[in-house]
């Protein structure tokens, strides 16, 4: 019971953001600058630019992560040759989409003001993301052997 409250909060939280970033984009699209950063350096600094309708991108993106991640259930892994179908956690990818998702809405509402990013945040968020899968692969490696 408690892990369904919890992959409902982290549901929700999600699609909160995903929400969130398109209202914003909504709601500021004409202060938008018509050249956007579409690139930026380690530094966060922007190393290239583009017409403002690129940034409906990430919006789409966050879209295909959220719909992808709500409905997998299972993960492929190959080992020695063979090719194994894992169930996954309960709440793996709800734990793995919220930073994800948090991330992209931060670089979006980077390039939509033209500002630019905090290069340590990213890599904090998108660690978060990709530490719990990296740990299962690892665990799941190990059971395969």
């Amino acid at each position: 019971m408690a892990k369904r409250i919890i992959r409902i909060v982290l549901e929700v939280l999600s699609l909160l953001i995903l929400l969130g970033t398109i209202v914003f984009l909504a709601v500021y699209w004409k202060q938008i600058p018509e050249q956007v950063p579409t690139h930026f350096g380690f530094d966060g600094q922007a190393t290239a630019w583009s017409g403002k309708g690129s940034v409906l991108l990430t919006p789409v993106l966050m879209a295909v992560l959220y719909v992808s991640l709500f409905f997998g259930k299972t993960m492929r892994f190959r080992s020695l040759g063979k090719e194994t179908r894992v169930p996954v956690p309960e709440l793996m990818f709800p734990i793995i989409k919220l930073p994800l998702l948090a991330g992209i809405a931060y670089i979006t509402v980077c390039i939509a003001l033209a500002r630019p990013l905090v290069s340590w945040c990213l890599g904090v968020l998108f660690g978060l993301a990709f530490l719990p899968l990296c740990i299962y692969a690892i665990i799941i490696q190990a059971k395969m052997r």
